[in-house]
């Protein structure tokens, strides 16, 4: 039977190797869908840390310009609109 850390790894490798992206409305750059069909006006999107943890973007902070969907996990670079990780499914359930 496969772990659920190896099984996590897995996807977060084969999510890396396809680099998803999400897309944003015709002309709102800003109203970001999701590849769950999420948007901001539905469960939205939150600042993140690399592992999906919410985090406040201060001057200081470490973070890098990334956020979580809120619907499915999903960890993206606003730069590129990049799928570049996946929040692990047991915090992500807890943060509903």
């Amino acid at each position: 039977m496969v772990s659920v850390d190896a099984f996590d790894l897995f996807c977060q490798t084969i999510w890396r190797s396809d680099m998803e992206k999400i897309t944003h409305e015709d002309e709102d750059e800003g109203a970001w869908v999701c590849i769950c069909f999420n948007t901001p006006h539905t469960d939205g999107f939150a600042t993140c840390n690399a592992d999906g943890e919410e985090m406040e973007p201060d001057i200081g902070s470490d973070w890098n310009d990334l956020y979580v969907c809120n619907r499915c996990g999903r960890i993206i670079d606003q730069k590129d609109l990049s799928v570049v990780g996946h929040k692990r499914a047991q915090d992500a359930d807890a943060g509903r």
